[in-house]
């Protein structure tokens, strides 16, 4: 019997699939484990992870966003169009811009810092949300 170069492309073709297809096999449900090491690989050496006080800050954002929450965020998702950077709440409910120079954000309500001092758990308020901007 002789393989055609077509005839061998489709049956490799075939057993790729019937093996993506082939179920995988059940697994059992872990338990989710806290703690360990988050790395992400950057161009350049971070200085710090404070937004305010690093030169590259435009860097670490994508990164910070992983674990910091932000007053707004840019929507992620299949339905955002490319290019758009359509804009979503994150820690503000809502916002608006009365002038220029001006926005008044609404903070959501039940949102609270991490159970360690010194902010053990508070609730976020407009202070909070202000020293970060004036620091």
């Amino acid at each position: 019997m002789s393989l055609t170069r077509r005839d061998f492309l489709q049956m490799s073709g075939a057993a790729v699939a019937a093996h993506a297809l082939a179920p995988a096999g059940a697994s059992a449900a872990e338990t989710p484990q806290r703690g360990g090491v988050f790395r992400i690989r950057g161009e350049d050496g971070t200085t710090g992870f404070d937004p305010h006080l690093v030169v590259n800050h435009h860097r670490i954002s994508t990164n910070l966003s992983f674990t910091h929450s932000r007053l707004v965020k840019v929507k992620a998702g299949p339905s955002v169009v490319p290019g758009t950077l359509p804009v979503e709440p994150d820690l503000a409910e809502s916002w608006s811009q009365p002038n220029d120079r001006t926005y008044v954000f609404k903070l959501r309500k039940g949102v609270r810092w991490h159970p360690k001092p010194p902010v053990n758990g508070r609730e976020l308020t407009a202070d909070d949300v202000k020293y970060t901007y004036d620091r």
